[in-house]
């Protein structure tokens, strides 16, 4: 490729401009592939203009972590070629750390990544370092242009915190190369704030929208090894928190999302003896095959009544229940490890409403997803500089979004259709169950 940058026309960000070794990359297979996963996966069934995809999701992460690392590291007075390579690897993280995904991104890792004990980054991680596609971008350009190799991209896509962070050489004074880490996987993330504009614009939620991202970008700066933000910019943090705590609660957690994501991940486990996952995973030129379309459009899969029900958008459950809980560490310890034990308890009870209902186990669909004030980052801890250049280590749920309880989880239950002549009867039992004085009244 002769061409030093080419521009990409985005919705959401206008024109990026992607630089020649980012071209290897984006031309790659792995990347490639990227198109042909949904960035959220189920929604576009209830949200019919979330059809958007985790190839243009990481061009925009690329994007933002090149305008913070910009600002970031500008006021440090590096010489050009050293703020140069600084940005190109913010980018570079930015722009592969997705491409790991599995069909259905989040719900393959929540119903067939996890029982095999892997994420997407750790496959990222293999897929940079052994697919030649990709690890020759960095063999031929960029590990002798910015010094990062293709083992060391693997090992910072995988590193899930700072404290293992590789990059660790010194930048300026008291400032080193794991403040990297904060563009990527920190409070207010590029991953973070090009998902939120996204995903708003795309299912017309808006919440994300008119975020003043560059703000905050502006108004962050380094002292030490501390990601500071200046109090000017607090608002825009404040928005990016409660613009993602009601996008979880009313568009990833919506209701008939979380059902379609059951039967998607239904689907997914039933298909693990057709395309053998574990064998994927262990020589990923296979698991690169694994995409939305090539799972949907097998012919064994496509005899499967959860490919029907999603082809057809077919709702196989009807929510009966619902309770938004305020959690404190006891009882999300208690929500999080009781799923199954409601589940036994609700089963139990719909298999009393009617002697043919004796042992029937595929009735009844319980869903507890926990939803954290800044979800994947509980803890998280930003430092605000106060007018008077003081330092506030500040938690992010003691932010205003903070102001609401700490974790918030959803309490659904739902019953299959086929069982629809019972649903009237067994909401008003699950309703007394929950609401009554039985035994889940600690819930409240």
């Amino acid at each position: 490729m002769d061409k030093e940058f080419i521009l990409i026309k985005d919705p959401v960000h206008g024109y990026i401009r992607v630089l020649k070794h980012e071209i290897c990359v984006l031309s790659s297979q792995p990347f490639q592939r990227l198109r042909r996963l949904k960035q959220l996966a189920t929604t576009h069934l209830v949200y019919p203009g979330a059809v958007h995809t985790r190839f243009t999701h990481s061009l925009g992460v690329a994007h933002v972590a090149g305008v913070f690392a910009e600002y970031l590291y500008s006021s440090l007075n590096l010489n050009h070629s050293e703020l140069k390579r600084l940005v190109a690897i913010a980018r570079l993280i930015g722009l592969l750390h997705d491409i790991g995904h599995g069909p259905f991104s989040h719900t393959f890792e929540d119903h067939v990544l996890v029982n095999y004990g892997i994420n997407h980054e750790v496959l990222g991680g293999k897929i940079v370092t052994e697919v030649p596609d990709i690890s020759k971008c960095f063999d031929d350009e960029i590990e002798k242009s910015y010094g990062v190799s293709a083992e060391l991209m693997g090992k910072l896509i995988e590193t899930p915190n700072i404290e293992s962070w590789p990059l660790t050489s010194s930048i300026s004074e008291g400032v080193t190369e794991k403040t990297l880490f904060y563009i990527i996987r920190g409070a207010y993330s590029a991953d973070i704030i090009d998902y939120l504009l996204r995903d708003s614009l795309y299912t017309g939620a808006n919440y994300g929208l008119g975020l003043d991202w560059q703000r905050l970008a502006y108004h962050s700066h380094l002292i030490g090894n501390k990601l500071v933000l200046n109090y000017k910019a607090k608002d825009v943090l404040d928005h990016l928190l409660i613009a993602r705590l009601f996008m979880f609660k009313t568009v990833y957690y919506h209701k008939t999302v979380r059902a379609f994501d059951k039967i998607a991940g239904e689907l997914l486990i039933k298909a693990d003896p057709i395309f053998n996952y574990g064998e994927a995973f262990d020589d990923v030129s296979k698991y690169l095959t694994l995409d939305d379309e090539h799972v949907l459009s097998h012919p064994e899969v496509r005899k499967l009544d959860e490919a029907k029900y999603l082809l057809n958008r077919v709702v196989p459950y009807k929510a009966v229940y619902q309770a938004v809980i305020p959690l404190d560490p006891k009882t999300k310890r208690f929500v999080l490890m009781s799923k199954e034990a409601i589940k036994n308890i609700l089963e139990e009870k719909f298999s009393n409403l009617h002697p043919s209902l004796k042992n029937v186990k595929d009735a009844i669909f319980v869903d507890t997803p926990k939803l954290p004030t800044n979800p994947m980052f509980e803890e998280s801890e930003v430092y605000i500089q106060e007018p008077d250049g003081s330092l506030r280590n500040v938690l992010i749920r003691e932010t205003l979004a903070g102001l609401m309880p700490t974790e918030l989880a959803f309490l659904r239950v739902y019953v299959r259709d086929k069982y629809a002549s019972y649903i009237d009867t067994f909401r008003s039992l699950v309703k007394s169950t929950f609401e009554g004085n039985q035994e889940f009244k600690s819930f409240y």
